[in-house]
């Protein structure tokens, strides 16, 4: 008995497949190839679209670089957060680095060539040393020093703040907040060290500066950003300033030196 295609009615011959079949079992594969083709490429697509965390680090320093500056208040509420705490490490360790760098090329500028840095303390005179440069275990300590006058403020702020106050303070929203503002002296660090070159008496300016600016900023972004009272701001942040000096300026030169 002669047998018939189901889909185009061709006479098949026994145990014969209609080519209509095979055509269509092949369109359909070719389909689900491309089918997944194309969802391989969406997904690699998406994967490479996807910042990597090292890209959001440097995307949202270059951010607090420029916001500290145009909208500090806004900046400092943004990123002065717990979950930007590891952002604020970085933050406080580039800070460090180029005051290594500041004080490194500022040594030897001074011992090199420091007519004009000699005129500044009015000396008269330079000192003509030559090449002469710190030691690496010196600028290690210097490191060291200034990471933990960075964070003996924050964790000052974080005990008048939490347990002293009682609120909700958190530790690492005060490291961010205290790498927020650490970046603002960064720039002007960079700018001193520029003006070390042009003028010792325009570095010094610079400097003074920077660091008035570093404590408004920092008082201001306590205030906005912690629930503490802000009649008892002002203890809290002389509290943590004079902390940070005590650290820097006497005890850790006394035990690393």
């Amino acid at each position: 008995m002669a047998k018939f295609c189901t889909k185009c009615g061709k006479k098949l011959e026994e145990g014969e497949v209609c080519s209509c079949t095979k055509k269509t079992a092949k369109k359909t594969t070719v389909k689900e190839e491309k089918v997944e083709k194309a969802v391989k490429e969406e997904t690699t697509t998406v994967v490479a679209a996807t910042p990597s965390p090292a890209n959001d680090y440097v995307n949202n320093y270059l951010e607090v670089v420029k916001g500290i500056f145009t909208h500090p208040v806004d900046t400092m509420k943004k990123f002065g957060k717990g979950e930007h705490f590891t952002l604020g490490l970085i933050m406080i360790g580039i800070n460090c680095l180029i005051t290594v760098l500041f004080v490194y090329l500022g040594f030897k500028e001074l011992m090199s060539n420091s007519g004009d840095f000699a005129s500044l303390f009015g000396l008269g005179y330079g000192f003509g040393y030559g090449d002469v440069s710190i030691p690496t275990e010196v600028l290690v300590k210097i490191f060291v020093m200034m990471a933990g006058g960075f964070a003996g403020t924050a964790a000052v702020l974080y005990v008048m703040a939490g347990p002293v106050f009682k609120t909700n303070a958190d530790i690492k929203q005060l490291f961010s907040l205290v790498g927020v503002c650490s970046v603002l002296t960064t720039v002007t660090t960079i700018v001193a060290l520029i003006c070390m070159y042009i003028s010792a008496k325009l570095m010094l300016i610079v400097l003074l500066v920077s660091g008035v600016l570093y404590l408004a900023h920092l008082y201001h972004g306590f205030l906005v950003t912690t629930e503490v009272e802000e009649n008892k701001v002002g203890y809290t942040y002389v509290t943590a300033v004079a902390v940070a000096t005590f650290i820097v300026v006497y005890l850790l030169p006394k035990i690393l030196f």
